[in-house]
C-alpha cells in the first residue's frame, strides 16, 4: 500500500520526497548540526549587553528568552577577548545576545566587538542596578560606541529595584513606582542614573525601564516586575528584523516553553534554509534536508517520534495540494537561480525568501500536529489551515528580512 506522499510522484531528489527521506533516514539526510547553526547565527540579529558584573544581564536573558541554561551559566561561550555569546536557540539560534566582561576593571576598546556585531540587525543594552550610581565604565563604553555610531538605539534597564525598598516592602504597581511613598530614595536614584544615561552623545534614542526579576523563594511578587515593560521598549526600540523575532517569541510564550523553543526553532531553521537556497543548486540539496532536520528538532521538543505512520498520517494531512507545491516550486526555484542575471540576483532572492516561508510554514504545520499528538487529542485537525495561515505570516517576515537596512553607519 502507498503511502499518500509516495503518489504524489514529484520529481526525483526534490520537495516533499527528500523531507521524508530526510525525516525517515536522518544519519544519511540531515545537515552538518555546526552548519545550521554557523549559518543561522549569520543571520541572527544581536543584542548587545553592557553592564557591570552583577548587574543582573543574565537574567535578562533568561527572562526573555525563558532558557534556564541561562541562570545556571552554561548557555554563554566565549566570542571576542572581552565578549561572550549566548545564541537562543543553539542549534538554530534566531536571537544572539552579545555580553562585555569586565566593564571597571579594565579600560574597555570596544572594537573588537563593533566587529562582531558588523552586519548584524542591533541594539544595545545597558543593565545597572538601580541603587549603583558608579556607571562610568558602562557610560565610557557607550560614549566611544555613540561617537561611531550616533543613531544606535540605548536601552537602560535598571534591575535590583528592590536593593531601594524598605525591609519588607513588596513591588508596588508598576505604574506607581515613582510616586510610592517610602521610595523616594529609589526614585532620585533612578532619576540621576538615568540622566547620565540620557546625556550621551548620538542622535539615537536612549529609554529607560526599571525591572526587578526575582527568584521565587525571595517573596517578591510579581517574580517578573516590568518584564511586559521591558518587552515593549525592546519592540519599540528594535531594528524591525529583531523587533519581529522579539514579538514572535513573546506572543508564543503563553505559559508555554515548548511553543516559545518550537517557534524559536522554526525561525532559525527558516533563516538557514533561505541562506542555502540563495546559492545556486546548493538548496536543491540542502533545503528539504533542513526541513527535515526541523521536524525531527520539534518532535523531540514535544516528546513524539516520527515513523513511517506519522509522516504519512501528517503528509495526508497537509494536504496533496500542499505538498505537491512544496515539490514543484523547490524544483522551480533552483532552475530559476541558473538563468544568467536575473538567476543570480533577483532569482536567488526570491529563492531565498520562498524556500524561508515554507520552511517556516512547514514547522507551524509540524508544531500544530505534534502538540496534538503530544496532548493526546486528533493530530490531523486543523494542519492545513496551520500551514496556509504561517505561510502568510512568513511571507511578511521574508519581506522584512529584505528590506531590512543593516544599520551599520558610521557617521
Amino acid at each position: 500500500m502507498k503511502l499518500p506522499w509516495q503518489s504524489l510522484r514529484l520529481p526525483k531528489g526534490l520537495g516533499w520526497r527528500k523531507v521524508m527521506q530526510a525525516v525517515l533516514r536522518p544519519e544519511a539526510e540531515a545537515p552538518d548540526a555546526d552548519i545550521v547553526a554557523e549559518r543561522a547565527r549569520e543571520q541572527a540579529p544581536v543584542l548587545w549587553l553592557l553592564g557591570k558584573v552583577q548587574s543582573g544581564k543574565s537574567t535578562l536573558v533568561r527572562a526573555i528568552t525563558g532558557d534556564s541554561d541561562v541562570a545556571i551559566g552554561t548557555g554563554f561561550r566565549s566570542c571576542t577577548r572581552t565578549a561572550r555569546a549566548y545564541d537562543f536557540p543553539a542549534e538554530a539560534p534566531v536571537l544572539r545576545f552579545l555580553d562585555t566582561r569586565g566593564l571597571g576593571e579594565v579600560a574597555y576598546d570596544p572594537s573588537e566587538d563593533l566587529a562582531e556585531l558588523a552586519g548584524h540587525a542591533h541594539m544595545v543594552v545597558a543593565v545597572a542596578r538601580a541603587m549603583d550610581l558608579q556607571q562610568e565604565p558602562v557610560l565610557n563604553a557607550l560614549r566611544d560606541i555613540r561617537r561611531r555610531h550616533p543613531n544606535w538605539p540605548v536601552l537602560l534597564v535598571q534591575t535590583c529595584l528592590h536593593d531601594g525598598y524598605p525591609d519588607g516592602r513588596d513591588h508596588p504597581p508598576y505604574a506607581e513606582l515613582d510616586r510610592s511613598p517610602g521610595l523616594e530614595e529609589l526614585a532620585r536614584a533612578r532619576r540621576t542614573q538615568a540622566e547620565a544615561f540620557r546625556n550621551l552623545p548620538g542622535t539615537g534614542p536612549v529609554q529607560v525601564v526599571p525591572v526587578d526579576i526575582t527568584p521565587e523563594d525571595e517573596g517578591f511578587t510579581p517574580t517578573h516586575y516590568g518584564l511586559d515593560a521591558l518587552l515593549d521598549a525592546l519592540e519599540k526600540l528594535a531594528p524591525e528584523r529583531m523587533g519581529v523575532i522579539l514579538q514572535g517569541l513573546r506572543q508564543s510564550a503563553g505559559g508555554d516553553a515548548r511553543r516559545l523553543r518550537a517557534r524559536s526553532h522554526i525561525l532559525g531553521y527558516a533563516s538557514v534554509a533561505a541562506t542555502t537556497d540563495a546559492v545556486p543548486l546548493l538548496g536543491l540539496f540542502s533545503v528539504p534536508a533542513v526541513q527535515g532536520k526541523l521536524l525531527h528538532s520539534l518532535a523531540s521538543i514535544y516528546g513524539v517520534t516520527w515513523d513511517s505512520r506519522s509522516m504519512s498520517e501528517f503528509s495526508a494531512a497537509l494536504g496533496s495540494s500542499t505538498l505537491l507545491g512544496l515539490g514543484l516550486s523547490h524544483g522551480a526555484r533552483q532552475v530559476g537561480k541558473l538563468v544568467p542575471v536575473y538567476g543570480q540576483t533577483a532569482g536567488a532572492a526570491a529563492a531565498a525568501a520562498t524556500s524561508f516561508a515554507t520552511t517556516y510554514a512547514l514547522g507551524y504545520a509540524a508544531r500544530h500536529y505534534l502538540a496534538r499528538r503530544h496532548d493526546g487529542r486528533e493530530a490531523t485537525a486543523g494542519v492545513e489551515q496551520a500551514y496556509r495561515d504561517a505561510l502568510r505570516e512568513a511571507l511578511n517576515l521574508a519581506r522584512h528580512r529584505q528590506t531590512e537596512p543593516s544599520g551599520n553607519d558610521t557617521r
